[in-house]
């Protein structure tokens, strides 16, 4: 059973792809970068991402309560990290 020469094709196409890199003109101009705090949206400033990884049926069961409640998993996973940080004495989020 023979197979495609797959990495010889590969190997043609980047040296092509060198060799038309290499007869364009090198940009001079920076592209000025982008500020996280301009790209994040308003409704975002002061908060900090905190994620978890979660077995596929645990984050299903949360998709579906938050459709069947009608609320956002945002609001879900707040209800219960208040309801976590009263159980071991800290204070509410809201």
């Amino acid at each position: 059973m023979s197979t495609r020469p797959r990495v010889n094709s590969l190997k043609l196409a980047m040296q092509g792809m060198q060799m038309a890199e290499s007869d364009q003109m090198p940009m001079t101009a920076a592209v000025p970068a982008v500020s996280a705090a301009s790209v994040r949206p308003p409704s975002r400033q002061g908060k900090r991402v905190v994620s978890a990884y979660l077995e596929a049926t645990a984050a299903k069961q949360l998709r579906l309560l938050s459709a069947e409640s009608d609320r956002s998993t945002q609001s879900l996973v707040e209800e219960a990290l208040n309801d976590l940080f009263r159980k071991y004495g800290k204070s509410a989020l809201c």
